[in-house]
């Protein structure tokens, strides 16, 4: 669970620094789909989760703070719009594909270790 949590700190941390770092750049319309590569790296590292909910995260972060209008959950650009959608259908495949999933104790597995003697 905190390995979930701290992917996901890293995802919407770094998609709130991308936001601040190309607020102002031509770049800005690209940025969902580059972001994909932060995804697939937080999803290989602290599970699909992480990946998965960082996405949403990332999401929601572009679509309020770097996309017009801003301080709305409404993006006006279609173009943007679009690859904003994209990231989301990507990242959560990506995250699925590529990210780990915890192991979960099979029948007859003591997840305390004990022998039961």
């Amino acid at each position: 669970m905190k390995q979930c949590a701290f992917g996901t700190g890293i995802c919407v941390s770094a998609a709130a620094l991308c936001t601040l770092l190309l607020r102002a750049t031509t770049l800005k319309m690209f940025l969902p789909f580059l972001f994909v590569g932060i995804v697939v790296v937080v999803a290989m590292r602290f599970g699909s989760a992480a990946g998965i909910l960082g996405t949403l995260g990332a999401a929601l972060i572009f679509a309020v703070f770097l996309f017009h209008p801003l301080m709305s959950m409404k993006v006006g650009e279609e173009v943007e719009r679009s690859n904003l959608i994209w990231m989301i259908i990507g990242g959560i495949s990506a995250s699925e594909l590529v990210g780990i999933h915890p192991k979960k104790p099979t029948r007859g597995d003591d997840p305390k270790g004990y022998s039961g003697a």
